[in-house]
């Protein structure tokens, strides 16, 4: 699968209840698991309760259907006016704008076009030594190509190693950077790094929206 499109969404996560307010020890809220981690401190300040839930929607059709007094849910709006619940907080998240963003996944490449401001995904392996992680980044750097992400995961395909050992893990590398692949410096790049890597993919390159 090639990664044809991505778009960056602002989404808010709505704290919805059956009362207009949720301020006592016995109110509680229920969270799934993804907006705990986007909410954890906004809700440990509220002083509030916390319970398990599937879906944001289930959580909302549950306090409503239930008469549930001093019950809350991170929700959405859209799950507020179906259940008749008040919307006491439209962005209840711990960091404001809250952006997530979306792949577009297809069987078949992308063709950039020129017009177009482009964005590449790429994923490599390194061998061990000193600063194969910084030679690998400088072969960007040199041609002026802006990173926006990168992330390190152990690699599966390698076993881990005998525990209490100095490195325990193989790691592989994901990269985003701003630049189609049809473009002189990005090809010269990725070269670069092909003589340093253990083996590189070019995921997908594609044009980047906000939406």
């Amino acid at each position: 699968m090639e990664r044809w499109a991505s778009n960056d969404l602002l989404v808010g996560r709505p704290l919805v209840s059956t009362d207009l307010s949720l301020e006592t020890e016995r109110s509680s809220v229920r969270v799934t698991y993804q907006d705990l981690a986007q909410c954890e401190h906004s809700l440990s300040n509220l002083g509030v309760s916390k319970k398990n839930v599937d879906h944001g929607a289930a959580g909302a059709e549950i306090i409503s259907k239930q008469n549930l007094r001093g019950a809350g849910v991170i929700g959405s709006a859209r799950a507020a006016e179906l259940y008749g619940l008040n919307i006491l907080e439209c962005n209840f998240q711990d960091a404001s704008p809250n952006v997530t963003r979306y792949l577009v996944l297809a069987r078949t490449a992308n063709i950039p076009k020129e017009y177009e401001q482009y964005k590449t995904s790429i994923v490599f392996g390194l061998e061990e030594g000193p600063g194969t992680l910084h030679k690998a980044l400088v072969a960007f750097w040199k041609r002026d190509l802006n990173l926006t992400k990168i992330e390190s995961r152990p690699n599966r395909g390698k076993p881990m190693r005998t525990l209490g050992t100095e490195k325990q893990f193989n790691y592989i590398f994901y990269v985003d950077f701003e630049a189609s692949v049809a473009e002189i410096p990005a090809q010269n790049a990725l070269k670069e790094l092909e003589e340093i890597a253990s083996f590189l993919r070019v995921l997908g390159c594609y044009p980047s929206t906000r939406i």
